[in-house]
């Protein structure tokens, strides 16, 4: 079994290294050596403040977490946004879509595929767990599928004899997969393997850092020693596993772009190293561009490269065409700087096109997960939907009916209502007859003390004794009659009350139940609304109000069950003392 992927060795330095290799604070007693599990640097505790899940040799993610620096902290953190926010999966098309733009096309694949014959039983594929930490956390997240990556190597060796089945094409192969489609794949691999690269990539480099960086001799020949000792592993993998996932990206836009620009990219690189060049030997060299070298800084430098327009031979022409040409390129100049905005708006333009038609992808991937692929088990659901739906509905007719019922029991106790006026009407007048009962009661005491009072002073001969005691016993039975009147009219007022009392509490039992049903209902017709059209920002509420207003009605419930029977246990124990009573008897 080969091993394709060319790497970085990134040996442990646990114990050999003197100051921190982030903030190059010194170790000692107080400033313990730490090492982050991801990159491998010696690091402080300062430097290392994070614990998390790292992604180990095989692939797979570590069971408890380890020390992480804060420099692979914040570089975890904007491969999973890119992974998410572009909506990255291995063989779908996603920035794939901006790279080919209205070249895309699946027909030329598919031809290949038919046309050749291959057996893919037999074809190998490994090495995968010798890649750098940041090509690693990013294979992890986009996933694999060695499938996929034997279709695409075989057809495209198949396809083009001359290109071998190589660490070169695999790995190619392999980081185009995480942002395109087979089809897309053998697309892009013919657009890179067709670009003519420079006969001499070394002297490309060092004239480029020459002649557009300004560099000096002495580092032209340092670069010179470490590029004829390490740049074959650079470009037999097109860079691919040499630097951090975004450097890496960047370096393969511009490869398919044009192989010139791509060594234009590797020069602003190599340029960004020339402080180390004197100072570490090449592996550890190699280490440091691995770890320091971030796309921003090479795409700031490589903007910064000046290069000596080529010689144009000069030819005489007529003054009228010298004008003509000195007001052309006037013009061309104003119209650059727009034409330079209009091409970023293009490219914005486009992206935002790919990410949308991502989402339509996933959007469409996710339906079709939903849908049932079987034709039996997806009539066996529509058929228990339905059985469903008819309960639902039975219930609906259940519930409609007894909602009638109750409007009925409603309209009733609505001229019970009116009764209930008229009893209270007629506790009012008995209120005022009872009112004006004990104004009489207490004139006629008033008359009879009066009336005792002259009868003890005035003269006995004028009545006799049997009339003056005729007459206070008239006076006491009016006087009975009177309060015995009165607790009468207490006893009907009191019973009207209860009466009336008892009549509110059905009524609201009614009420409250006749709103429960009510929301019941609107529960099942909500239920029986499609899925698509139930997810709606309006329904949610009902919902929630619906439910808000069941909550609250249970309260009330759970309330009256309490009063009802603190009341039944007052009348057990007045019924016990009765019955007491009565055994005393």
């Amino acid at each position: 079994m080969k091993q394709f992927i060319t790497f970085i060795n990134i040996p442990e330095v646990r114990g050999k290294i003197p100051k921190c290799q982030i903030c190059q604070k010194s170790f000692s007693f107080t400033t313990r050596e730490h090492q982050c599990k991801r990159c491998l640097r010696a690091v402080c505790e300062g430097c290392s403040p994070f614990k998390i899940n790292h992604i180990k040799k095989d692939g797979k993610e570590s069971a408890k977490p380890h020390r992480m620096c804060k420099i692979c902290k914040e570089e975890s953190e904007q491969i999973k946004n890119f992974v998410e926010q572009n909506h990255i999966a291995y063989g779908v098309d996603t920035l794939s879509k901006q790279w080919l733009g209205g070249s895309l096309s699946q027909q030329e694949y598919k031809n290949a595929r038919e046309s050749a014959k291959i057996r893919f039983d037999k074809t190998e594929i490994s090495g995968f767990d010798n890649i750098n930490y940041s090509l690693k956390e990013f294979y992890y997240l986009a996933g694999k599928d060695n499938t996929k990556l034997q279709n695409v190597c075989l057809t495209f060796c198949s396809k083009n004899p001359e290109v071998a089945f190589s660490a070169e094409l695999v790995s190619l192969a392999n980081f185009l997969l995480c942002f395109s489609s087979e089809a897309s794949t053998f697309q892009l691999l013919g657009i890179i393997y067709k670009q003519k690269p420079p006969e001499e990539c070394i002297l490309s480099i060092l004239t480029y850092c020459v002649k557009g960086y300004g560099m000096g001799e002495d580092e032209k020949q340092l670069l010179k020693q470490f590029l004829q000792s390490r740049l074959k592993r650079y470009l037999i993998t097109f860079s691919i596993n040499m630097f951090n996932f975004d450097t890496t990206l960047f370096l393969i836009t511009q490869l398919i772009k044009k192989y010139d620009s791509f060594i234009k990219q590797l020069s602003a690189i190599f340029i960004l190293a020339r402080t180390q060049l004197k100072n570490t030997n090449h592996e550890d060299l190699e280490l440091w561009i691995l770890r320091n070298v971030r796309r921003k800084d090479a795409e700031s430098k490589l903007n910064l490269m000046q290069l000596p327009a080529p010689n144009q031979e000069i030819e005489s022409r007529e003054t009228s065409q010298s004008i003509r040409s000195i007001g052309f390129s006037m013009i061309e100049q104003q119209d650059q700087s727009q034409y330079n905005e209009m091409k970023a708006e293009i490219s914005n333009l486009k992206l935002q096109l790919a990410l949308k038609d991502n989402e339509i992808e996933s959007y469409k991937f996710q339906l079709q997960q939903m849908q049932s692929p079987d034709d039996s088990k997806k009539d066996k659901y529509i058929q228990q939907k339905n059985e469903e739906i008819a309960i639902l509905l039975a219930r609906v007719d259940a519930l409609t009916l007894e909602n009638k019922q109750f409007s009925k029991r409603e309209s009733n106790y609505s001229s019970q209502n009116s009764i209930q006026a008229d009893q209270q009407r007629n506790i009012q007048e008995l209120q005022q007859q009872i009112e004006r009962l004990k104004t009489k009661l207490k004139e006629s005491i008033f008359e009879n003390r009066a009336m005792s009072m002259s009868l003890a002073t005035s003269a006995q001969s004028i009545m006799s004794g049997k009339e003056v005691q005729d007459l206070k016993q008239k006076h006491e039975d009016e006087k009975r009659q009177l309060f015995d009147q009165i607790q009468a009219l207490e006893q009907n007022k009191s019973q009207l009350q209860r009466i009336i009392d008892s009549q509110k509490q059905l009524n609201q039992r009614v009420v409250d139940y006749l709103s429960s049903m009510t929301i019941n209902t609107n529960v099942i017709k909500l239920s029986l609304k499609p899925p698509l059209e139930r997810r709606t920002k309006n329904d949610n509420e009902d919902y929630k109000i619906l439910i808000d207003t069941k909550i609250q009605q249970n309260q009330l419930l759970k309330q009256m069950l309490m009063a009802n029977q603190q009341q039944i246990q007052e009348l057990n124990s007045k019924l016990k003392d009765i019955k007491q009573m009565i055994y005393s008897q």
